[in-house]
């Protein structure tokens, strides 16, 4: 049985190929396809009985066909799926419709036209046309070749298919309709159940978007009104419920000035200004109101409307600054308080007591829990000071607007509920005492600047205000926070730094003075009333081995939770659930540890130090810092026996060993095991 033929005749070589691949998904090897490009072919040469060809070849396809029964041009289609990015673009936007020939151009605007792509102003461009105008966005089907270099962005829509109707055309004039039709159906119904499946994933995209949008909106702590182009009320939040006492069903769809007068949310369609922070009265209620136009590409669409009650907000104000002043105008401790008898701990209180006789800044680092306040009051009590106001803030417990006005105080009228005649700050209130500035590091980048010079010029000016109050007072600042990282990242001043850092203080971890913890725990069992509890030998032997990243005040709270919970005698399994989790305890100290040594010098040396220990430890005998030193030379690393006596008493400091009394030796602890295996 003879083959029929089909000819495609097209002037692009992509188009060939894709009539080509879509026919013969349909007419499978029922039929001999054959491709022709006008421009690589001789007049005369094609000889088929059916000829497919495009549109702008009607007046030239006469030249190169013999005896063609039937010719059939193509009409031709869009890839739904190509036209997502169409859809996103904003009306009106200028774009560039970029294709081969002029009526390929043409017949592409009418198919976007008709698919209704008709929001966007389409610029027709092909092979020899001038382009006259500037416009930076250009859409092609499959011909970015011929796509200005002026244009800076190009969405590729895919060459144009042939549509439905051509294809069936093809298949009445070979006698296959019948034969095809249910793979050609099959085909059409495949590609719109996977549109389908799209659009309705997209609808749920949307839907849970909006159910987030909603819980949002009802949730924030202000009234929100939005209004359409025809001022009708499409939002209206919960919170706004309250303060306008109607319900949202009530007012949704209606035109706002019906419902609600004075909300000049109409004038700001008409004007487009904004009104922000604008004090009016609703009910009985003072209300802070905010206006803005909501604008897309450029034009007005809409109208928004927060209100905030003025009255809660100043409730907020005075609760924060009501436990502020309870906190802060008398220090309770002194130095008598603090507990513990270590080196460590002795050393750092006769530094906080030399620091204590100047007037100077002192700044206080240590980890969260070490007891940075306790010694700031000590200090404060020590000094000349002491019977003067102690005021502390905390600088990362308030927002940054509620901070400034609480350090610098304000005037009456400086903002929208400010206090009649106005409020001092902290550090009027501090005039000739202490001010403790607590967590410095988290102090906005914008307060900075300001507190830098209060500390420089000794004087301060309310918010607001015009006058410059001249004050005499001692700061004492403290964080838990590298201030050296923050200052090399942008997010702390380098002058404040070196402001506040004139006389700085360290104070110990509780791992670096674990003689302290038997006294601590006696102390807290004493504040528990739970001095009758009696620990056993594995509970101390934990407690004092366990690296305690929170502190004393992790040590504390271990303490209530024993007291709260145990009676008699206390063991292993009476300890919080945390300390049975060993491995995560190790595997958060193993990287501290690592870059504490890796600080103190070459962390190789430690490395090695330990090793060694480890090895006498497990074959049961001594090793001293001389044999040390001895098989450190035969390993190439050089270390002398002073200088493995003084990497032994960092590595004790780190709680890694133990250095006993004469012939007891240095051991290794079970921490110190416990980081080389972490190592491993």
């Amino acid at each position: 049985m003879i083959k029929q033929e089909l000819a495609i005749v097209t002037i692009s070589e992509v188009t060939n190929k894709l009539f080509k691949e879509q026919l013969k998904k349909v007419l499978q090897d029922r039929v001999e396809i054959k491709s022709y490009l006008i421009g690589e072919i001789e007049p005369g040469i094609i000889d088929s009985k059916l000829v497919l060809a495009t549109n702008s070849l009607k007046e030239k396809l006469e030249d190169y066909i013999l005896e063609a029964e039937d010719v059939i041009f193509a009409r031709r289609a869009l890839e739904l799926s190509s036209l997502e990015e169409l859809i996103k673009l904003p009306d009106d936007k200028e774009v560039l419709l970029v294709n081969n020939t002029e009526m390929a151009a043409y017949e592409t605007k009418e198919i976007l036209e008709r698919v209704g792509i008709d929001h966007i102003n389409l610029e027709l461009f092909y092979s020899g046309k001038e382009l006259d105008k500037k416009i930076d966005l250009a859409i092609t089907p499959g011909e970015d070749k011929y796509v200005p270099d002026t244009v800076k962005q190009v969405i590729d829509i895919g060459s144009r298919i042939l549509d439905l109707t051509t294809i069936i055309e093809v298949l009445i004039k070979l006698n296959l309709l019948d034969e095809k039709a249910n793979l050609l159906v099959t085909e059409h119904i495949k590609r719109l159940v996977k549109l389908s499946k799209e659009l309705y994933w997209n609808t749920k995209k949307v839907e849970r978007v909006n159910q987030m949008l909603e819980v949002v909106i009802n949730h924030v702590h202000d009234g929100v009104i939005y209004v359409n182009q025809e001022k009708k009320i499409e939002l209206f939040n919960q919170k706004a419920e309250e303060i306008f006492e109607m319900k949202a069903e009530e007012v949704i769809g209606v035109e706002v000035e019906k419902k609600i007068t004075n909300t000049k949310l109409n004038s700001i369609l008409k004007t487009e200004n904004k009104h922000i922070n604008a004090l009016q009265s609703i009910s009985d209620k003072k209300i802070v109101t905010s206006r803005v136009p909501v604008k897309q590409n450029n034009k007005v669409i809409g109208a928004l409307a927060t209100f905030k009650d003025v009255t809660e907000v100043k409730k907020l104000e005075e609760n924060l600054r009501r436990k502020l002043k309870d906190k802060g105008h008398i220090a309770k401790y002194e130095f008598s308080d603090i507990v513990g008898n270590s080196k460590k701990l002795n050393e750092t209180i006769q530094k906080a007591k030399n620091l204590g006789g100047s007037e100077s800044t002192i700044l206080i680092q240590g980890e969260s829990g070490t007891g940075k306040e306790l010694f700031a009051q000590s200090i404060h009590n020590y000094s000349k000071r002491g019977r003067e106001p102690f005021i502390a803030v905390n600088c990362a417990a308030l927002p940054g607007n509620l901070l400034e006005s609480e350090l610098f105080g304000y005037e009456e009228g400086a903002f929208t509920g400010a206090k009649k005649g106005g409020k001092p700050g902290v550090f009027e209130l501090a005039h000739t005492g202490t001010i403790f500035l607590d967590e410095i590091g988290d102090i906005p980048l914008d307060i900075q600047s300001r507190l830098l010079r209060v500390l420089q010029e000794e004087e301060v000016m309310r918010i607001g205000g015009t006058k410059v109050i001249p004050i005499d007072i001692r700061v004492i600042a403290a964080t838990n926070r590298e201030l050296r990282k923050l200052v090399e990242n942008n997010e702390f001043r380098e002058d404040l730094y070196y402001r506040l850092n004139v006389l700085p203080l360290k104070i110990p971890a509780l791992r670096k003075r674990k003689e302290d913890i038997p006294l601590l725990i006696a102390f807290f069992l004493q504040k528990f009333n739970a001095d009758d509890l009696n620990f056993s030998e594995e509970v101390k032997s934990r407690l004092y081995n366990y690296n305690w990243p929170g502190n004393v005040r992790e040590l504390e709270n271990c303490i209530e939770y024993i007291s709260q919970t145990c009676n008699g005698e206390v063991g292993i399994g009476d300890l919080p659930p945390h300390f049975h989790e060993e491995d995560n305890i190790l595997d958060s100290n193993l990287e501290r540890i690592k870059q504490e040594l890796e600080e103190l010098g070459d962390i190789k040396e430690y490395l090695f130090i330990l090793n060694e220990l480890y090895l006498a430890k497990q074959e049961e005998r001594n090793i001293g810092r001389r044999e040390i030193a001895k098989n450190a030379n035969v390993n190439k690393i050089h270390l002398s026996s002073h200088m493995v006596r003084s990497r032994l008493r960092k590595l004790e400091l780190s709680g890694l060993v133990s250095i006993g009394q004469g012939r007891q030796g240095t051991k290794i602890t079970e921490e110190g095991i416990s980081f080389l295996e972490g190592l491993l």
